[in-house]
């Protein structure tokens, strides 16, 4: 019996970048934020810092006025 071959490690990050940023920079976008903060996810430990910091600093897109009326 045959064993499957194992992936290129390099297809594999590649496809775990593009699963992971892909939404970020999504999110990133409609907050109105810059995309490029979207590599602070791949880095450990900074991640859990950008994400406390986005959580409570004032997001851009919290001028814009809201439909509360409809």
């Amino acid at each position: 019996m045959e064993a499957y071959p194992l992936p290129n490690p390099l297809v594999v990050l590649l496809i775990f970048l593009f699963l992971l940023l892909v939404p970020v920079v999504k999110l990133l976008r409609r907050t109105g934020h810059h995309p490029v903060w979207c590599l602070f996810a791949i880095v450990p430990g900074l991640n859990l810092i950008s994400f406390w910091l986005f959580a409570f600093k004032p997001w851009p897109t919290d001028d814009k006025p809201t439909n509360a009326g409809n």
